[in-house]
């Protein structure tokens, strides 16, 4: 299923993502996520993984006991100076997922200019629920077979 994912941009930032501005923004995220932090690169994209503290649920009925942090991809377009921030999970209310992603962009100095919507985070699930039904099912040689009668 997708998760919830919005883009941002640079706030302070015209031109493309040098070196060190990365360098700035691992440091600033491995200090704020609660474990290590992973940092893919290439020439064209910059990839975050770690684990975030997550905001606490928003009171109500809805409310209640949620994870204490969720896994978080930070993907940096280095050309456009473009982000984007996707939560990993699903445990999250929207509205604890999408504070969680103020946080790391403010933390990042980025600026949220679009989030995901239900609408088209259907679109997907469509897709890889149609996906899932196609796959051939397991063949009968490897299903286990039943316990004989007596």
């Amino acid at each position: 299923m997708p998760c919830i994912f919005c883009i941002a941009v640079f706030a302070m930032l015209a031109t493309a993502v040098t070196t060190a501005v990365l360098d700035q923004l691992e440091d600033r995220l491995a200090h704020e996520a609660a474990g290590p932090l992973r940092r893919t690169d290439s020439g064209s994209v910059a990839r975050y993984e770690f684990e975030f503290p997550v905001p606490p649920p928003p009171s109500g009925p809805w409310g209640g006991a949620g994870p204490a942090t969720a896994p978080v991809v930070l993907t940096v377009y280095k050309r456009y100076g473009r982000a984007r921030i996707q939560v990993l999970t699903h445990q999250l209310q929207r509205a604890q997922a999408q504070a969680l992603q103020q946080r790391v962009a403010a933390l990042a100095g980025l600026q949220i200019v679009e989030w995901s919507n239900p609408q088209t985070e259907q679109k997907v699930r469509d897709a890889i629920d149609a996906e899932a039904a196609a796959q051939p099912a397991t063949p009968a040689a490897q299903q286990p077979r039943p316990w004989p009668r007596r």
